[in-house]
């Protein structure tokens, strides 16, 4: 599948979470508005705690919001029940998560093939699709490692196969790369960065402003609510 240049694929209109913790109401998140398009990468940056792992977690379609509208490729989040909201994270959406979240007793192509299996792909065509992804984040030398005989950028980069292999419109990654060395972080970075200009809508969320130069656009999350200013202008106006 090809994904069309600049196309909204997630779009958050008024969207914000909140939660009860008896009489009190805590504002997860406030009302915002973000547009995710194919072939842009965008950082979203904010300290722990500032609400951008529940921006994420919308757009992801873990969480319904508590008042505005989610949208996924022309679908509107919250008149779908959990059942379907599975199939959109299965098929929109690929995941890419800091502690890269493989299973160890299987090989890295085993891996990459769980996605596919859920769908119901067969085991053949499910190996075929695993090790052309792999081949594309330069892991085709790697396909019948165990995960934990992989360094953390390679793990990475095999989750990125993971979350690639059902050709996802948009790739959520959460904190990607807080858990790699410096030279991995490069090489990760420039691997989401193809997948934007191959089209696919890319966001990711970070706190380490390192990964800026990879960025077509950056959203900064501070105190639950958005800004395109940067976090440093947002406490000199407070």
């Amino acid at each position: 599948m090809t994904q069309v240049a600049n196309k909204i694929v997630a779009r958050v209109v008024g969207a914000g979470k909140e939660y009860k913790a008896g009489d009190t109401v805590i504002t997860a998140l406030q009302a915002s508005w973000v547009d995710l398009r194919s072939g842009e990468l965008t950082l979203i940056i904010g300290p722990s705690g500032s609400g951008k792992t529940t921006l994420l977690s919308l757009l992801g379609c873990v969480i319904y919001p508590s008042f505005g509208e989610v949208w996924i490729d022309g679908v509107k989040v919250s008149e779908q029940n959990e059942k379907s909201l599975a199939q959109i994270r299965l098929k929109k959406i690929g995941f890419v998560f800091q502690k890269f979240n493989l299973i160890a007793p299987l090989t890295a192509l085993e891996n990459v093939m769980m996605p596919l299996i859920l769908q119901g792909v067969s085991e053949k065509d499910a190996r075929t699709k695993a090790a052309a992804a792999l081949e594309k984040v330069g892991m085709g030398d790697r396909m019948k490692n165990l995960s934990n005989d992989l360094s953390g950028g390679q793990q990475q980069r095999v989750a990125i196969a993971r979350a690639l292999v059902t050709d996802p419109a948009m790739m959520l990654c959460d904190e990607p790369t807080a858990s790699l060395d410096t030279k991995s972080v490069g090489i990760v970075m420039n691997e989401l960065k193809l997948l934007a200009t191959q089209g696919k809508a890319v966001a990711v969320v970070t706190h380490d402003t390192r990964l800026t130069p990879f960025a077509d656009r950056i959203i900064y999350v501070v105190d639950g609510g958005i800004s395109d200013k940067p976090i440093e202008d947002e406490i000199v106006r407070k």
